[in-house]
């Protein structure tokens, strides 16, 4: 008999305590926001361009890196005109110390039915250089706008046919 009534003070006592912490709940509503900016535009401020060169019989590679420095090897003689690449990225809507990947995707430049590839390569505004056909992470700078300098590495195939070659990288940027 002691059981039978223990275990029903047991129970009665479980609904209590139940019953004492429903009554003692609380609840206040909580203000939500939620803000969509602007996604980053990308413009072409300046073309890149490999400038001038000759090429004998082992072809070679023309580096214009994105901080500016053209270089070649193999058997490539670099004759000047280059200009680096520069993207203008629109970043007006989010402050600025907000972090920014710049992509840079390669191409091939084509000249009648001859080609060259190129790996693209980025360095963004805070000096942040990116591998090639890779990414340029930096935190972008509190105005409205964020250069990013746009390079290259161009692969000159050997006795490479005279002509001029054109193409289109294919940079990205995101949040």
């Amino acid at each position: 008999m002691f059981k039978k009534f223990y275990r029903k003070s047991f129970i009665i006592t479980g609904f209590m305590f139940v019953f004492l912490l429903a009554c003692n709940a609380s609840a206040t509503p909580i203000t939500t926001t939620a803000e969509v900016v602007t996604a980053i535009t990308v413009t072409e401020q300046t073309p890149l361009n490999f400038g001038k060169f000759s090429v004998g019989a082992v072809g070679g590679v023309v580096t214009f890196d994105a901080g500016g420095t053209v270089s070649v090897s193999g058997d490539v003689v670099h004759l000047g005109s280059e200009v680096g690449g520069v993207a203008r990225l629109d970043t007006s809507g989010f402050a600025g110390g907000t972090p920014v990947t710049v992509s840079v995707t390669g191409t091939t430049l084509i000249s009648g039915g001859n080609s060259m590839a190129v790996v693209g390569n980025c360095l963004g505004p805070a000096g942040v250089l990116g591998a090639d056909n890779g990414a340029c992470t930096f935190s972008s700078n509190a105005t409205t706008t964020d250069d990013v300098q746009i390079g290259g590495k161009l692969t000159v195939g050997a006795s490479q046919p005279v002509g001029v070659y054109s193409g289109t990288l294919e940079v990205v940027a995101a949040y």
